[in-house]
């Protein structure tokens, strides 16, 4: 199978790239730096995929890309030691948007990401690998190092924290439609 052309990566950068750093950003508890270098260090890895021959196509992008994207967060959280919030930048418009656009979702941002803050790390763990990245509860708790019936606590309590700001959480990109009814 040969590589699709560029144009195809480029529309899916385009599509994804926003919701991407949503998720991130919720993994990582909103540091907006860290949100950024996990998504373009994804899309990196995703364009040395795209272009290597040897290894097996990937199926379905936005899948591989927000599982790749949480793992980032991850990596990148445990390399820099960065567990904490960042309260100066959390809230502030990137370069990319325009002030209009950022007026209209601060309230609701805000809002999403003091709820994302009172959560704990495990708990912003457990719901980024499962909620985000789409892994099985049992594999959460394998990679975390914890017992499933631990992680599913997590997930519920995360779940618990969130429910009031799910339809928020949809709008900005960070979990599909279908989650936190399960």
């Amino acid at each position: 199978m040969t590589a699709p052309p560029e144009e195809e990566f480029d529309a899916l950068f385009r599509q994804w790239y926003r919701p991407l750093l949503a998720q991130a950003m919720f993994v990582c508890g909103g540091r907006r730096t860290l949100a950024d270098d996990a998504v373009q260090e994804a899309f990196l890895q995703c364009w040395r995929r795209w272009n290597s021959p040897h290894l097996e196509p990937v199926r379905a992008w936005p899948p591989w890309l927000r599982t790749t994207v949480v793992r980032e967060v991850l990596r990148l959280q445990k390399e820099t030691g960065a567990v904490g919030f960042d309260e100066q930048d959390h809230d502030r418009a990137a370069a990319e948007v325009d002030m209009a656009s950022w007026m209209d979702a601060r309230g609701a941002y805000r809002t999403v990401l003091e709820r994302i803050v009172s959560l704990s790390d495990k708990q912003r763990e457990v719901m980024g690998r499962c909620a985000i990245a789409g892994q099985s509860l049992g594999d959460a708790a394998k990679e975390m190092r914890i017992q499933v019936a631990t992680a599913r606590v997590h997930l519920h309590r995360a779940r618990q924290a969130l429910e009031d700001v799910r339809r928020q959480l949809q709008e900005l990109g960070v979990i599909d439609a279908g989650e936190g009814r399960q």
